[in-house]
C-alpha cells in the first residue's frame, strides 16, 4: 500500500507540475483581461496579498473558525484522492505506466521530454494523459475550492490557517485534536 500511495503522490506532483504552466497562463491571461477593461485599478488592488517568506501568520483564531479549517481539510483530502483516481484511470486508459508518466513528467517540465527513451506509442500516450489531466484542473480547482468554502470559510481564512499551521506548533496542535474528534 505505501508503494502505491508514492505513485499517486508522484502522479500529483507530475499533473501539479504540467498544470502550472496551464493555470499561470490562464491566469496571467485574466490578470490582463482585467487591467485592460479597468485601466483605473492598480495592480496592488488587482493582487492578492501573499504572505512574504518569514511572515508570522496570525495565531489568534476561533474554534468555529479552527473546526472549519478541518472540516474543510477532510473534504479536501477526499477531493484529492477523488482526482488521484481520476487519474490513474486516465493512466491505464491510455496504456501508460505510472512509472514512466512520472519519468516523461518530469522531463516535461525540465524540457527534456525528448532525451527520455520512449517508444513513439507511450510519447502519443503521456501526451494524451498530460493533455487529459491538465483539461481537467479548473474542475478540480472548483471542487477544492468548493469544498473550502462549504461551511462558509473564505480561501483566505483558509490559507491563513493553513499558514497557521504549519508554522505554529499550538495552532497545529489545536487542529489535529479536532480532526481526530471528528474521526471517533
Amino acid at each position: 500500500m505505501n508503494i502505491f500511495n508514492k505513485k499517486l503522490k508522484g502522479i500529483t506532483v507530475a499533473i501539479l507540475l504540467l498544470g502550472a504552466c496551464a493555470v499561470t497562463e490562464n491566469a496571467m491571461a485574466q490578470k490582463k483581461d482585467k487591467k485592460q477593461k479597468e485601466p483605473q485599478q492598480t495592480d496592488a488592488a488587482v493582487q492578492t496579498p501573499q504572505p512574504e517568506i518569514g511572515q508570522q501568520a496570525p495565531t489568534t483564531f476561533s474554534d468555529q473558525d479552527l473546526q472549519q479549517f478541518a472540516d474543510a481539510s477532510a473534504r479536501l483530502i477526499a477531493v484529492h484522492q477523488e482526482g488521484e483516481q481520476t487519474m490513474m484511470n486516465i493512466l491505464q486508459e491510455e496504456k501508460l505506466s505510472v512509472e514512466k508518466f512520472n519519468e516523461m513528467a518530469k522531463a516535461h517540465q525540465e524540457q527534456k521530454l525528448t532525451e527520455v527513451q520512449a517508444t513513439p506509442e507511450e510519447m502519443a500516450a503521456f501526451d494524451k494523459a498530460a493533455k487529459r489531466m491538465v483539461e481537467m484542473q479548473p474542475a478540480f480547482q472548483k471542487d477544492l475550492e468548493e469544498a473550502i468554502q462549504q461551511d462558509g470559510m473564505t480561501l483566505e481564512k483558509f490559507e491563513q490557517i493553513m499558514l497557521a499551521y504549519r508554522q505554529d506548533q499550538s495552532v497545529q496542535q489545536r487542529v489535529d485534536l479536532l480532526m481526530q474528534e471528528k474521526q471517533n
